[in-house]
């Protein structure tokens, strides 16, 4: 405990990005929890823009509004289908 997921759309990351992500948010974590960075676990799950809608938005944040601390607040249309270098 605690477990963070996150979802994207896919990309490719630098091992220099994993790192600063894994150090940002674990010690986010662990001051805010009061626990040792050994119990954080961090997952990362690519996710098509073709499916997002389909995938994440409507069973993790229509479904349970009230587990969510933030709203997306999405600033253009989801792409309906994939296209060649969508990151």
């Amino acid at each position: 405990m605690p477990h963070i997921s996150i979802k994207h759309f896919p990309r490719t990351f630098t091992e220099a990005e994993k790192a600063d992500l894994v150090a940002a948010l674990t010690e986010t974590v662990t001051r805010v929890f009061g626990t040792d960075a050994g119990a954080v676990s961090l997952a990362v799950e690519p996710v098509e823009p073709v499916v997002w809608m389909e995938r994440v938005h409507g069973p993790e944040i229509e479904a349970k509004p009230q587990l969510l601390w933030k709203q997306p607040n999405y600033s253009q249309p989801l792409p309906t289908e994939t296209t060649e270098g969508t990151r």
